[in-house]
């Protein structure tokens, strides 16, 4: 549709771009049921894309702003997220802005859905933790990457603000601690491979055994979303059920999210497998929840603060100071010694 502004796009322009009539597109920006669901995102996508301004907002035409920030999270209950939400919402509120949070449930469909929804609401600055390392959904941005702030490792086709960990370095210095505690024969708990940090993470993990001169065929793969559900049953599924013992000689878990951990500690509960005493495991993020576990988690912290505070400065650039240059901070986890790890021969 070249040549037309964003003020030219019209719900008649949307129907002859998708060769619709005029009434399948209205019904379909009032989300009507009537609607096929697929049509409807049709519409939402090609009025994204377009760049078109529903009437309630029409306003916000002459003052160039609609006072919101759309924040996108792959998970809203990972404690170093809800952490940096809390944090812009603060920061944001003190200049007059509203955060419009969504939780994309790690799901592909719902990310997409969320970021329709948010550009129909014309957001000034969006941040997105990215369910996929695949950038389709966030070509949906292309329009406001200088005002997209990713909270995930750099994709080469999306020029945005990024503020990402170092999960290399993370699974680099997980994997060492484990290794010079004795333990190559260990789980490893991660994420799917097109998860953003998890191929970064397992990149991390070979370098350390690598090193070390150790085989990682040595090593017991566990891949899921995280949470404790997963880490439970990994460690079930690969205990005998009947000795108690593992199908294959373990020593250690390394978990790329304290939930797995968390799980994990629960299974060996139930099987009565003492921690550190018969399985040493090192968990990633330093969930509030680490220090309080019996024994207390040893893991990798995420300078969730830094984060934050990135993220801010970034966004309240973007907003007050209209600032056109593209930023991006890469921070380092590092270890948080506690008591799950014991030293073996």
């Amino acid at each position: 549709m070249a040549g037309k502004s964003e003020a030219n796009v019209t719900i008649k322009s949307i129907a002859e771009e998708l060769g619709v009539s005029f009434s399948t597109v209205a019904k379909a920006l009032n989300n009507d049921p009537l609607v096929k669901e697929e049509t409807r995102e049709r519409v939402r996508e090609k009025a994204a894309q377009l760049g078109y301004l529903p009437n309630s907002l029409a306003k916000g035409l002459r003052s160039k702003t609609s006072k919101t920030v759309g924040v996108i999270l792959n998970d809203i209950e990972n404690p170093t997220r809800t952490h940096i939400v809390k944090k812009i919402s603060v920061d944001l509120a003190k200049y007059g802005y509203t955060t419009l949070i969504f939780d994309s449930l790690y799901d592909l469909s719902i990310e997409r859905k969320n970021l329709l929804t948010v550009l129909s609401r014309l957001p000034d600055c969006v941040v997105i933790s990215p369910v996929s390392v695949h950038a389709e959904n966030l070509s949906l941005l292309s329009n406001m990457y200088d005002r997209t702030v990713i909270l995930s490792r750099m994709f080469d086709a999306v020029p945005a603000n990024y503020v990402h960990m170092d999960h290399r370095r993370g699974g680099y210095i997980s994997a060492k601690t484990m290794l010079e505690n004795g333990h190559s024969r260990n789980i490893i708990f991660v994420e799917p491979s097109e998860f953003p940090s998890s191929d970064q993470f397992l990149e991390g993990v070979k370098q350390a055994y690598q090193e070390h001169g150790v085989s990682f065929n040595e090593v017991m793969m566990v891949y899921g979303t995280p949470s404790l559900e997963v880490g439970y049953q990994g460690l079930c599924d690969l205990l005998d059920q009947n000795t108690r013992q593992f199908k294959v000689p373990t020593t250690g878990v390394i978990a790329s999210c304290d939930l797995f951990a968390f799980g994990v500690y629960r299974a060996a509960a139930k099987f009565g497998i003492r921690i550190p005493d018969d399985l040493s495991i090192i968990g990633y993020d330093d969930n509030p929840m680490a220090a309080l576990s019996t024994p207390p988690l040893t893991t990798m912290y995420m300078p969730k603060e830094a984060i934050a505070s990135h993220c801010s400065e970034i966004l309240i650039s973007k907003l007050i100071n209209k600032d056109p240059v593209i930023k991006s901070y890469s921070l380092e986890p590092y270890l948080v010694q506690r008591d799950s790890i014991k030293k073996i021969n």
